[in-house]
């Protein structure tokens, strides 16, 4: 029992030593996750009203610096707490991220097992792959998503946000399923497979689609990645999911306060205020852990096939 005990632990720790960035990686996007689910329950304060503080019977102004009492990332300039929104930010950003992930990994594995599995096919996949390739993921997203906005006269309208930045970032993932789909086709299971009858349809989904389970894993994870460092690229241009930040000129409202405590928004309106980096600085920080947990994540799984 003893030698057992003394021989199991070692084995367990080096284990989990040989795998850091996937360990660091689920931590960092458990905590995530954590946070966007119950940011009703941990968030201090409501993340759009705004918190009036005074001290010694003054109004102290706006807006409060970090380590403000009662406010530990202090406020932005309409007194609405920084923590409170930076979790609830994490809804809107983390569903944007991942339902454009998946749209971006659906055209990617689709397009990439085609090529890889009907040779007659591969030629024109290779053309839409460089054609996608040639063109840089944020003038791809940007300008669909301002034609969209000056077409319906809304701002920052969520559903064309999340499809313009779908379907761009696809390429890289087709090509590599087209590789892997091509180094199957001779295994021995497909061989069986026709042998017992399958069409090629049939070996395909069934097959074929089951051993690309972990590559579409890691690729999902970098997806996301990529995804939220696009959605921090368009925060820097201002253009956000909710509208622009406010702009008066005048006395015409060029853009309104965003709609949503969202990352990109809260990004956006950093910028502005220059003079309080904290209200970009928090934001940008939050878009790093989380392109930082997702990027590791997915090497920590590539590591593991």
């Amino acid at each position: 029992m003893s030698t057992a005990t003394t021989w199991s632990l070692p084995r367990r720790f080096r284990a989990l030593k040989l795998n850091p960035p996937l360990i660091f990686g689920a931590l960092l996007v458990g905590a995530l996750i954590f946070g966007a689910l119950f940011a009703p329950l941990i968030a201090p304060h409501d993340p759009f009203e705004p918190m009036i503080i005074s001290s010694g019977g003054q109004i102290l102004a706006v807006p409060y610096p970090p380590g403000t009492p009662g406010m530990v990332l202090g406020s932005d300039t309409a007194a609405r707490d920084m923590l409170s929104r930076l979790l609830f930010g994490s809804r809107y950003t983390l569903l944007i991220g991942c339902v454009a992930a998946l749209l971006r990994l659906v055209i990617g594995a689709a397009l990439g097992m085609i090529a890889g599995w009907y040779s007659r096919t591969s030629r024109v996949v290779d053309v839409l792959v460089g054609v996608s390739s040639a063109v840089p993921s944020l003038f791809f997203a940007l300008v669909p998503i301002l034609l969209i906005n000056r077409l319906t006269r809304q701002q920052g309208a969520i559903v064309p946000f999340m499809l313009a930045i779908s379907f761009t970032g696809w390429a890289e993932t087709a090509v590599r399923c087209r590789m892997a789909v091509q180094g199957l086709r001779g295994s021995p299971f497909v061989e069986s497979a026709y042998a017992i009858g399958l069409g090629k349809g049939a070996v395909l989904r069934r097959h074929i689609l089951p051993n690309l389970r972990d590559l579409l894993l890691v690729e999902g994870s970098y997806a996301i990645a990529a995804v939220l460092l696009l959605i921090a690229e368009l925060g820097f241009l201002n253009v956000v999911v909710g509208g622009g930040v406010v702009d008066v000129v005048g006395t015409r409202v060029i853009a309104g306060d965003p709609l949503y405590a969202e990352w990109g928004a809260m990004l956006a309106r950093g910028l502005r205020q220059r003079n309080f980096l904290w209200l970009f600085l928090e934001p940008l920080s939050a878009f790093t852990l989380a392109i930082l947990g997702f990027n590791l994540l997915a090497e920590g799984l590539r590591r593991r096939r």
